[in-house]
């Protein structure tokens, strides 16, 4: 096992300070790698804000070939001349609300219909709701944005995964997962009647990152390899819109973007990830599942969200 998949062990208090911008740097002096030159096509979701959008920077600057699935048409066309401009070998966008799943389909149908495989996947598109919201479809918004909108269109782009002979997908999910225990009340309704957002989201995360664990040996077998990153605290258009108590009080020691969408560029682009599944990575180092046994879940409620998931796959 290589230095960097085989999970750290620290105190508690250690690992969330890793989480910080003093963590991130104090991590970056064993980088060994600060760019790439890449010719490879990636699937970035969420590219114009936050981590995604300095994800999509770094990327073009490698020179990959970019598919940024945004929901802002302004905003993705302005974002598709920065990438080219950046030196981006090709760059095209195409516009979707992930939490609808209808819309998931259709990106997934137009890349099909593209017939051009995909070697990197990066399921990155997110939000954290303050108040309890069902979409369109009648799905509990942040179910469907951050679980069931990333395992589609893995499910649905897997034919051109395989088809670039090894490629990767990097699930990105939140530290916040660490204080919750998989609940499956939580992932089908929320708790209408006492919503929490942050805890929703998180448990949103916590299940996409047990999706991970489960599928990634089978995928594997057809050259298809699945991580997990998490970005730490990281001063986010997000944070700032939705956490602002925490930002106030953390923001001395948050990291910027940039440091936390590093580690997705390195999941992307890095030869040293050839090969490299099942695991969750913070500032390119494998980190705990779980950082106490409180928060692992029972095995039937791990059951039954490979059930629940498996109903929209098979949609």
């Amino acid at each position: 096992m290589s230095n960097f998949t085989k999970p750290l062990r620290q105190s508690l208090i250690g690992e969330i300070w890793d989480f910080t911008g003093p963590g991130y740097r104090k991590a970056k002096k064993r980088f060994t790698r600060q760019s790439w030159s890449i010719d490879k096509h990636i699937v970035l979701t969420g590219a114009t804000s936050g981590l995604g959008l300095s994800a999509a920077k770094s990327l073009a600057v490698a020179g990959a070939n970019l598919t940024l699935v945004v929901r802002d048409p302004a905003r993705g066309q302005a974002l598709q001349q920065e990438c080219e401009s950046l030196g981006a070998s090709s760059c095209q966008v195409l516009i979707a609300d992930l939490a609808l799943l209808a819309d998931t389909r259709r990106v997934i149908d137009a890349l099909v219909a593209q017939n051009r495989p995909v070697d990197v996947l990066i399921n990155n598109a997110g939000a954290l709701f303050n108040s309890r919201a069902e979409t369109a479809e009648g799905i509990e918004q942040s179910t469907s944005l951050l679980l069931l909108s990333p395992v589609i269109l893995m499910q649905g782009l897997k034919p051109l995964l395989q088809a670039a002979g090894s490629a990767r997908v990097v699930n990105v999910v939140s530290g916040g997962m660490y204080t919750q225990r998989l609940s499956m009340s939580w992932l089908r309704s929320g708790f209408a009647h006492r919503y929490d957002g942050p805890a929703v989201y998180a448990q949103a995360k916590r299940a996409l990152s047990i999706v991970t664990q489960e599928w990634h040996e089978e995928w594997a077998k057809h050259g298809v390899f699945i991580n997990t990153m998490h970005p730490g605290w990281a001063d986010t258009p997000g944070v700032q819109s939705a956490l602002p108590t925490f930002r106030r009080i953390t923001q001395w020691i948050l990291r910027s973007p940039e440091e936390g969408a590093d580690t997705i560029a390195w999941m992307a682009a890095d030869d040293d990830l050839e090969g490299v599944s099942g695991c969750l990575f913070l500032d390119r180092q494998a980190r705990r599942y779980y950082l106490n046994k409180k928060s692992q879940e029972r095995p039937t409620d791990r059951r039954a969200l490979l059930s629940f998931v498996s109903e929209f796959v098979s949609n």
